[in-house]
């Protein structure tokens, strides 16, 4: 059976008042939203796990929204495990709302699938003409000494109502280790930005749309590759067999310092 009878999806929202002002929506299910700082047209969230997370049968449901001209920083106190599920699986389901004008940055932290663990994680994303997104997202297959269990993440993001990029990977017990999967690595590290080109991707390649990877180091690491989206917007991603051995972190910052800030 379930771990849990009552989905709950927690949503985050910041929206203007009748007066032009920022007000924020919250509401808690499996996380609960906490304010950080509130000005008149941003505000920082930081997003808290209310129970052990993610155990088999779990729901874990996040809708976040940002109003026309506000700017919405939402960060993770910490990531997110899925333990063995006892043969149940659990979902982790995220929908991103900007408006126009609007900017969501979201810095999240690793989803972590442990030995046993079954996980589909889906990420739907809409963002409207002249609103902007950064979000990093990462994913580990299993804790330190682990293999990890079996992860299926369905991404699909849109700009202007326009597909920019839709994108299912599937890692299964058996099949992540192969050639042109991960190999030996277990973290896939990824920054999307969305709503504009970042001028400082720091590798231009004869291919368009794609700067090289970086030349393997003496422990078999490979850079990030940054891949240029159709509509507005770039992803760059990297496979480590460590998180902190990704060097995403300097693209993050070099991206986040392109954005506006209100």
């Amino acid at each position: 059976m379930p771990t849990r009878t009552e989905v709950r999806t927690a949503r985050v929202a910041l929206l203007p008042d009748a007066g032009g002002q920022a007000r924020l929506d919250l509401r808690g299910g499996l996380v609960s939203p906490r304010v950080v700082r509130q000005g008149a047209a941003s505000a920082e969230v930081a997003l808290i796990a209310t129970t052990a997370t993610l155990l088999g049968g779990d729901e874990l449901r996040l809708s976040v929204e940002v109003g026309p001209g506000l700017r919405l920083d939402l960060r993770d106190v910490a990531g997110t495990v899925a333990y063995h599920g006892r043969g149940q699986g659990c979902l982790v389901a995220v929908s991103l709302t900007v408006h126009p004008g609007a900017v969501l940055v979201w810095s999240g932290e690793p989803l972590v699938v442990c030995d046993g663990a079954q996980v589909v994680r889906t990420l739907d994303v809409e963002v409207a003409d002249a609103g902007r997104l950064l979000l990093r997202d990462r994913v580990a297959l299993g804790r330190t000494g682990q293999a990890g269990g079996d992860l299926t993440c369905r991404t699909t993001m849109t700009y202007g109502a326009r597909p920019a990029l839709v994108e299912e990977l599937t890692l299964g017990a058996r099949s992540r280790t192969g050639a042109g999967v991960l190999g030996g690595a277990r973290v896939v590290d990824s920054v999307t930005a969305l709503g504009w080109r970042p001028a400082d991707t720091r590798a231009a390649d004869s291919e368009p749309g794609t700067a090289p990877y970086a030349r393997a180091d003496g422990a078999g690491r490979r850079g990030a590759a940054v891949f240029t989206l159709h509509e507005p917007g770039a992803l760059a991603r990297q496979v480590v067999t460590d998180a902190h051995a990704s060097a995403l972190p300097h693209t993050w910052a070099r991206w986040t310092a392109e954005l506006p800030s209100l």
